[in-house]
């Protein structure tokens, strides 16, 4: 098939999908409203929508067993109609359309508007820096709470005081890239592993699919580094191959900076602002976005530094947008495809030795 039919193929996919999606959130935004009520008669309407909201199939009544988490083997309802969403899982959750009836406030860090519109009336059970109120949560009478965890934060999260009277599926993370790696896990603990496992494959296809159409583009565009600012003074930072990032970039077949350390510690290295210039033989780069495309305000500073405005890649216009990296959900994933696809569209090639 001709480049650019599978690109006009792929274009009224991503028309279809968000088609959808429009569907499915406008479904999903009425059960979490009832979900968060607290009556009587919410419930029952949490209920009868919980299958159309989100993409939970099976049998409502039964238990079955969750294997694996931080807390060992959890026995859990088959389809679960009340979830409280804890730490890093929020956004996740509003993206599945799963029945919330309430979750930590850290899902607003990377949230889209229509993730924030169908939340905003479900009851927050703490914040990552007070910690997770078990009072709060049980008095929501929830049938299974999900959480991401690292053991530092164990006491913080409250899993202790709740594992002996409601399920928790708590699924242990060192990197903030292994929340979408876990992404899977916990669909499958909420009844919609199907769902995701199809995305995820869809997904990589996708991008497979950039390096397929855009091969000779690609080859002339030389090395590709994704930026973004830091808390810490006089340093920015930059993705390393433990990054999701990096995962992405890779899969669509665009070359990644050579000059990222080759066996990192973490998913980012810091770079001293006075060695700007390490990032010179990157010909495109891209910078860390809200889901609007704009820089978030850690990375504009960086971006407005003389010196990072002097690096060839800007200078000849190859600097793009890499939207909502930290934001875990298919909603995100679909937007760094398209953003991706984009830069390689209008990046101007490296410069011939």
């Amino acid at each position: 098939m001709a480049a650019t039919t599978r690109a006009t193929t792929t274009r009224a996919a991503r028309g279809h999908r968000r088609a959808r999606n429009l569907i499915v959130a406008l479904t999903a935004s009425a059960a979490l409203v009832a979900a968060g009520c607290g009556s009587d008669s919410s419930e029952e309407a949490t209920s009868s929508t919980a299958k159309a909201a989100g993409c939970q199939s099976g049998s409502e009544s039964g238990t079955r067993v969750i294997k694996d988490t931080f807390l060992g083997d959890v026995e859990a309802p088959v389809t679960p109609q009340r979830i409280v969403a804890g730490w890093l899982v929020g956004n996740q959750l509003l993206d599945l359309g799963v029945p919330l009836v309430g979750l930590l406030d850290d899902y607003k860090q990377n949230a889209t508007q229509e993730e924030l519109d169908k939340a905003k009336d479900l009851p927050t059970v703490g914040s990552i820096s007070d910690g997770l109120s078990a009072e709060k949560t049980l008095s929501l009478k929830p049938d299974l709470v999900v959480t991401s965890i690292r053991k530092d934060i164990v006491e913080t999260l409250a899993v202790e005081k709740l594992k002996d009277k409601v399920p928790v599926a708590a699924f242990g993370i060192l990197e903030p890239a292994d929340v979408w790696r876990n992404y899977t896990k916990v669909a499958d603990a909420v009844g919609c592993g199907d769902k995701v496992t199809a995305d995820l494959k869809r997904l990589d296809t996708e991008l497979a699919q950039i390096g397929t159409t855009h091969k000779d583009t690609i080859a002339k565009l030389g090395e590709v580094a994704y930026v973004e600012g830091s808390a810490v003074p006089g340093s920015f930072q930059i993705a390393t191959s433990k990054a999701l990032t990096y995962e992405r970039l890779t899969k669509a077949g665009l070359t990644y900076f050579s000059g990222a350390d080759p066996n990192p510690e973490r998913y980012n290295q810091a770079i001293s602002l006075e060695l700007t210039s390490k990032l010179e033989p990157a010909n495109v780069i891209f910078y860390e976005a809200d889901f609007d495309g704009k820089p978030t305000k850690r990375t504009q500073e960086l971006l407005d530094k003389p010196t990072f405005k002097n690096l060839p890649a800007v200078k000849a216009g190859n600097l793009f947008p890499y939207p909502a990296p930290y934001a875990y959900t298919i909603t995100a994933a679909d937007k760094q495809v398209e953003a991706i696809e984009s830069a390689v569209k209008a990046a101007k090639p490296a410069a011939t030795p």
